[in-house]
């Protein structure tokens, strides 16, 4: 298909924000047996939340369906069209669709899964490096959690630079951080036992 064909780029993001949306969380729960999680925790339905009551397992079983998410949604694009901004607009829509998918009224996860999936082919080493930023600032400097991932989150712009990498590559992952911030932003207040 044309590189430059709009409706392709259309499809692309379409297909990511639905795939992105598929609520792995709560239906591996229902097959496994384990907790629903939109009933305990914090109510997300993203792989922490899921091992708050199916324990570690859960937490990598669960990531990893997120991480596929991405991945699936960015991988499809490419095959769709050639743009590579169809690949950043299907990663972002991804993230979108896990945050806020329409099969659960729009509440679902909080994006770090299936933003690492979008990004691992594009930048792997800026989600390596952002990860080693998350955990440093949230073990050194900021202990709430959401706040700490928000904070950390800033840092995606200025290091992408410092890698130069691609213009779309660049957008993707911006706007994923965006995304997964602004979801944060619904437990800056919430206390943590």
């Amino acid at each position: 298909m044309s590189s430059a064909n709009p409706l392709t780029l259309l499809l692309a993001i379409a297909a990511g924000y639905l795939l992105g949306s598929i609520p792995m969380g709560v239906l591996l729960a229902r097959w496994l047996g384990w907790p629903d999680p939109r009933y305990h925790g914090s109510g997300h339905t993203g792989a922490l939340n899921v091992s708050r009551g199916a324990g570690l397992v859960a937490l990598f079983v669960v990531g990893a369906a997120d991480v596929l998410k991405g991945l699936a949604a960015v991988g499809l694009a490419s095959q769709l069209s050639a743009n590579p901004w169809a690949v950043a607009g299907a990663g972002i829509a991804a993230v979108a669709g896990h945050n806020w998918p329409v099969w659960l009224g729009f509440s679902g996860g909080m994006g770090l899964s299936a933003s690492a999936g979008a990004l691992v082919m594009h930048a792997p080493l800026a989600i390596l490096i952002t990860g080693i930023v998350l955990l440093a600032v949230r073990l050194l400097v900021i202990k709430h959690s959401p706040r700490a991932v928000i904070a950390s989150m800033a840092a995606v712009p200025p290091l992408l630079i410092l890698l130069h990498v691609p213009a779309p590559t660049f957008w993707l992952a911006v706007g994923c951080a965006a995304l997964i911030a602004l979801r944060y932003t619904s437990n800056w207040n919430r206390v943590y036992p």
